[in-house]
């Protein structure tokens, strides 16, 4: 009997466990090439940090607002389930079509704005203001980022789990970048 709930929960065991190395693959980016996009730790600690690499040449300059196509899924012990587009504090989180991303990491970030741009990033001249100013060419941004706790704010379907996103976005010239990440979070415990 021992033995027949064990080939019962085997999946999931097999399908339940936790990421532990970031993962992406290019979707179809006709205006980026990537070559390196990383997150350390795996799993994502909850609060904690993270370290984040990317290395990648944008083949054109981004012409206006950069519209985005988040596609979620998270699995939690095995469970694979969508995440849906819904309203939270007046802003639409999850699965959603976004007609500029820059507005709502804007919106998300109270300190997304010149004075707190990252020097890693402003060196490539981008200056934390929207619609984003990206140039054509190589950059390479290494960055220590703090990640505060998702329990209590709008992103609480961020908590914990694996996840698996898809990211598409064009700007006023036609397609921009696809990516699909994998990555898992969990909370922290002392």
């Amino acid at each position: 009997m021992k033995f027949l709930i064990f080939i019962a929960l085997l999946p999931v065991f097999i399908y339940g466990q936790t990421l532990n190395k970031f993962q992406w693959s290019n979707c179809g980016s006709p205006a980026i090439d990537l070559y390196e996009v990383d997150i350390t730790p795996m799993p994502i600690v909850q609060p904690g940090a993270i370290d984040l690499s990317l290395l990648a040449n944008f083949k054109r300059q981004m012409s206006g607002g950069l519209k985005t196509t988040l596609k979620i899924t998270r699995t939690v012990s095995g469970l694979k389930l969508p995440i849906r587009c819904y309203l939270a504090a007046g802003v639409y989180v999850g699965s959603c079509d976004y007609d500029d991303l820059c507005k709502l990491v804007e919106t998300l970030l109270p300190t997304f704005s010149p004075d707190t741009c990252p020097q890693t990033v402003a060196q490539f001249g981008i200056d934390c203001t929207c619609p984003f100013k990206i140039t054509p060419g190589m950059i390479d941004i290494k960055e220590y980022l703090d990640v505060p706790s998702a329990d209590s704010s709008i992103f609480s379907f961020l908590a914990s789990g694996d996840f698996d996103v898809k990211i598409e976005t064009q700007d006023g010239n036609g397609p921009f970048g696809c990516v699909e990440i994998k990555f898992s979070v969990k909370p922290f415990k002392p």
